[in-house]
C-alpha cells in the first residue's frame, strides 16, 4: 500500500513499511534519550541517530530524527532546548549518512564522528544562552565545555564498544524485512 498525492509529477512515496521503519527508529530513539538523560555525562542519543544513519537510509533517518525531536518537544515542553534538538539531530543524521562510506570502512573515523558530534551537541544547546550576556558567556563556557568534553569521550567509547555490534544487528533485521 502507498501513501501518495496523485500528481502530474510522480513525486516518489514512502509505503506503510518506511513509515513504520520511521517511527520505530524515533521511538527507539526517544527511549533512549529518555534513560540516558537520567545518567551524568551518558549521553546515548548521539549514538542512536549515528547508527541509524549508518543502518538505514538516508531519508529514513533523518526523518526519524525530526520526529523524535517533535516527540521530545512534546514531552519535555516547548523550549530552546527542545527546538535545538529539532534541528541538532536530523543535521547529525544527514552528516553520518553523507559520510556513511568512509565511516563504514574505518570504525575510528566513526568513534571519532560520534564522539565530537556528542561534544558539539552540548556546545550548540549552550548557544543561545551564551548568547544573552556575558556572565552568562563565562559560566557556560566553563561549565559547558568540561561537560561536553565528558560527554563527547563516553559517547566515543560506547561507539568504540557497541556500534559494530548494533550495526550488524539492525542490518540483519533490515534483511529479514526483505
Amino acid at each position: 500500500m502507498n501513501i501518495s498525492k496523485r500528481s502530474s509529477s510522480h513525486q516518489k512515496v514512502m509505503d506503510v513499511r518506511t513509515l513504520t521503519k520511521i517511527a520505530i527508529m524515533a521511538s527507539i530513539q526517544s527511549v533512549v534519550f529518555t534513560i540516558f538523560s537520567q545518567i551524568l555525562y551518558l549521553e546515548g542519543i548521539t549514538f542512536t541517530v549515528c547508527l541509524f544513519a549508518c543502518a538505514f537510509k538516508r531519508n529514513e533517518a533523518i526523518f526519524a530524527s525530526l520526529i523524535f525531536g517533535m516527540v521530545n518537544m512534546l514531552i519535555q515542553g516547548i523550549n530552546i532546548w527542545t527546538m535545538m534538538y529539532v534541528v541538532i539531530y536530523p543535521t547529525y543524521s544527514l552528516i553520518v549518512s553523507v559520510l556513511k562510506p568512509i565511516l563504514l570502512k574505518r570504525l575510528g573515523f566513526m568513534v571519532f564522528i560520534c564522539g565530537l558530534l556528542s561534544f558539539a551537541t552540548g556546545q550548540l544547546l549552550d548557544l543561545p544562552f551564551i548568547l544573552l550576556s556575558k556572565e552568562v558567556t563565562l559560566f557556560y563556557i566553563i561549565l559547558g565545555l568540561k561537560t561536553s568534553l565528558i560527554q563527547g569521550c563516553l559517547s566515543a567509547f560506547m561507539c568504540l564498544l557497541i556500534f559494530e555490534p548494533c550495526l550488524k544487528v539492525l542490518n540483519k533485521i533490515q534483511g529479514e524485512m526483505k
